[in-house]
């Protein structure tokens, strides 16, 4: 994994044989572990990690058959497999608890590792996440299309501003860098699609932010609703104008998590 202000790094195993890059950025404070989204690599988040490993310790971390990890052999794993996937990271890198902050099919990782394994969790950020695709209302046929498709310049509007892309294109190709096998991609995208944490959503008990562009066209600002409705206790921060990636482009989005974790510690 990246070098940069890196400390410790490895792989964690899975029982079906998977092994999962993951390595630590900062070296104080609690642990905050980055959940990336369907099919995106570690470097999706490295935009963002200096601000947050200034005053924690980051955890970030490859899905299966993404990046530097390899794919396993389970036929099938959906969220609720990465969230145990994501345990087994924990583990390997001495966490015992950690600050999760998932982005889209991350934050349905996320919701089910509160569910699963609610003593590793210390809180949960959701950025442009969901309770289920089915659970609210669907996006347009056409901003379907073009994430079914290869087209980075039809996609990037979907998930960053006009400026924001004119002004980091260096952000946009690390968000979009295709690093994962056809295989691992139709795996990443059975679990995100297949989601559905509605009636296991209210037994969360760790403090929740739900953070939401509202003008997110991939996955509508309805649901980040909904699991602030639905999570007992959940705030819930809408931001003007962000779409998809608000946690990588908007100063507020990381304002507000970082604000939101040292309150709790």
């Amino acid at each position: 994994m990246d070098s940069t202000d890196r400390g410790a790094a490895g792989t964690a195993a899975t029982p079906d044989g998977a092994e999962l890059a993951w390595s630590v950025h900062g070296d104080r404070g609690p642990a905050i572990l980055l959940l990336p989204g369907q099919a995106t690599t570690h470097r999706s988040w490295l935009h963002v990690v200096p601000q947050l490993a200034a005053g924690h310790r980051v955890v970030v971390m490859d899905h299966r058959g993404i990046g530097q990890s390899t794919l396993g052999r389970a036929p099938e794993v959906g969220t609720r497999g990465f969230a145990a996937d994501a345990v087994e990271v924990l583990d390997a890198a001495g966490v015992e608890a950690a600050h999760l902050y998932g982005h889209s099919m991350g934050g349905r990782v996320a919701q089910w590792m509160a569910v699963d394994a609610p003593e590793r969790v210390a809180s949960l950020t959701l950025v442009g996440s969901t309770p289920g695709d089915s659970r609210g209302p669907a996006r347009a046929p056409e901003v379907s299309r073009a994430l079914a498709g290869e087209d980075l310049e039809a996609m990037g509007p979907l998930f960053f501003t006009e400026d924001f892309l004119a002004a980091h294109p260096d952000v946009a190709r690390d968000f979009f860098a295709r690093d994962a096998s056809v295989r691992a991609r139709r795996v990443h995208y059975q679990a995100s699609t297949g989601h559905d944490a509605w009636e296991v959503l209210p037994r969360i008990d760790a403090p929740t932010l739900v953070v939401h562009g509202a003008a997110d066209p991939v996955n509508l600002p309805e649901h980040g609703r909904l699991l602030a409705e639905r999570i007992r206790g959940a705030e819930l921060l809408e931001l003007d104008g962000q779409r998809h990636c608000p946690h990588l482009e908007s100063a507020d989005c990381t304002a507000a998590v970082l604000a939101f974790v040292d309150g709790l510690c």
